[in-house]
């Protein structure tokens, strides 16, 4: 399955294997075709960090239960707090 390219950082495309504005376009562009949009809004700078930005220029294939498995991985891990810093 291919998905559409969305833009919202890179008016020249889709790109992967580095961080940058394609990589950000192309982990959007994915994880939209898989989920619902603020889902996706939610997600997909760290699926681009995480993800996108580690596969090889050629040959790389995401599998669509291997997105899935990440956003539910997302989703179990416990919410981050910060502690407020005292002066």
């Amino acid at each position: 399955m291919s998905c559409p390219h969305l833009v919202r950082h890179s008016p020249s495309g889709p790109e992967w294997g580095y961080r940058g504005s394609g990589p950000a376009d192309c982990a959007r562009s994915v994880l939209i075709a898989l989920v619902d949009e603020p889902t996706a809004d939610a997600h997909y700078q760290a699926f681009k960090d995480e993800v996108v930005a580690v596969l090889p220029e050629t040959g790389a294939i995401i599998q669509r239960t291997a997105v899935l498995a990440w956003l539910a991985g997302r989703a179990e891990a416990p919410a981050q707090t910060t502690t407020p810093r005292t002066a």
